[in-house]
């Protein structure tokens, strides 16, 4: 067995009555690929937090190159050699890529002089890891497969040498998967240790060369990638037999719900990113609409549920025409019966600071069908302040 990069020693941590982490002991050896898989809620992320300082264990010992550390926050994890991308990125929105790697790193009092010197650095680590991404680009304008990027890019800027990936692939089409996993066998063959964290088994049989099994806060087994299987993983995960396939009945679709004809829509730059589409979706059935990010998915969406004005053509939405390249109008798209899920929920579908009761009441506030008061309505003008974190 090759020496640990990381060894997690009776880590223990309580959110209150919630224990989240269970006395856990973990070995991850260098330069290789360690998965942690475990259903929502089983600790992973508590655990991976730990590691990076955004939380601190109530007991136990962390050891990184056999020597014990103190991990109080992200920067003493960051001199510990340790970089961690988030399920859901750290990235500053309207800051382009060179100054979002910069941020906290700068190297230099004068901005000019360090902005130079980081982006030779990203040239050198775009080159050596295949992580082509354009440093002037504004992160708002990049499709999520490129701000991940941009993630691993700020670990790398940072010396990491134990890079700890969060539910990475969640928001990657399977192209974008299929290069992460290049870069993240790259990284392994120059001697970077690598922390996968996902609860998509196919994936770590295909990437990993260790996997260990979370459940209720607990480790219950750890086991060479090439010795298991997704049927051992599955059980271990939930604590019963699994069954892997499903029985469905033939779809029976019945009359057409949505009806578009010759949709167009540009993007903020005025370039046309769907151009003269139709197509229709019948009651009872799933339509998938495939494509590499950045090719007119997310602003189709956005078109069909009222948030992005399209340049021409015709919706029927429940049997309701619909002129789309009028002014935009969602709360109209949602009473005809047409609901939103956006790629990023904490970008555009979620107010944070709100509680969860507020959050799912936004938009039907002044429905008639909802009782007044303040469990039902929520706190526009004074909403609970948000942590410094």
């Amino acid at each position: 067995m090759a020496e640990p990069a990381i060894e997690l020693i009776g880590i223990d941590k309580r959110f209150g009555a919630v224990h989240a982490n269970r006395s856990i002991d973990l070995e991850v050896e260098r330069g290789t690929i360690h998965g942690i898989v475990g259903e929502n809620g089983a600790g992973k992320s508590t655990l991976m937090s730990i590691i990076y300082g955004f939380y601190q264990a109530d007991r136990g010992e962390i050891r990184v190159g056999g020597k014990k550390v103190d991990i109080t926050d992200p920067n003493a994890a960051i001199a510990a050699g340790i970089g961690m991308v988030h399920q859901h990125f750290m990235l500053v929105h309207n800051l382009t890529v060179v100054e979002n790697v910069m941020l906290g790193a700068e190297r230099s009092p004068l901005l000019r002089k360090g902005i130079a010197t980081v982006r030779a650095e990203l040239k050198r680590l775009e080159e050596d890891h295949g992580l082509d991404v354009d440093p002037d680009a504004v992160i708002e304008d990049l499709p999520v497969g490129l701000q991940q990027r941009v993630e691993i890019l700020k670990s790398l800027y940072r010396g990491a040498d134990i890079l700890i990936l969060d539910e990475p692939t969640g928001v990657l089409t399977p192209s974008e998967a299929d290069h992460l996993f290049d870069v993240l066998q790259q990284l392994r063959a120059e001697g970077k240790t690598i922390i996968l964290i996902t609860h998509k088994l196919r994936e770590i049989m295909a990437i990993t060369d260790n996997v260990s099994v979370m459940r209720r806060g607990e480790m219950v087994a750890t086991r060479k990638t090439a010795e298991t299987s997704v049927a051992e993983l599955a059980e271990l995960m939930v604590g019963r037999r699994v069954l892997l396939t499903v029985e469905k009945a033939e779809a029976r679709p019945r009359d057409p719900r949505l009806s578009v004809e010759g949709l167009t829509v540009r993007d903020g730059r005025g370039v046309t990113m769907v151009d003269d589409v139709s197509f229709s979706v019948r009651a009872g059935e799933i339509v998938g609409i495939a494509g590499v990010a950045g090719n007119g998915q997310s602003e189709l969406l956005e078109a069909l549920s009222g948030i992005r004005k399209a340049k021409a053509g015709r919706l029927v939405l429940n049997g309701r025409e619909i002129d789309p390249s009028k002014e935009a109008d969602p709360a109209e798209i949602r009473r005809i019966g047409c609901a939103h899920v956006p790629e990023d929920r904490h970008y555009m579908g979620l107010v944070l600071p709100f509680e969860e009761n507020e959050n799912a009441i936004l938009g039907y506030q002044d429905d008639p069908r909802f009782p007044e008061g303040a469990a039902a309505r929520p706190r526009c003008h004074a909403p609970r302040r948000a942590r410094k974190d």
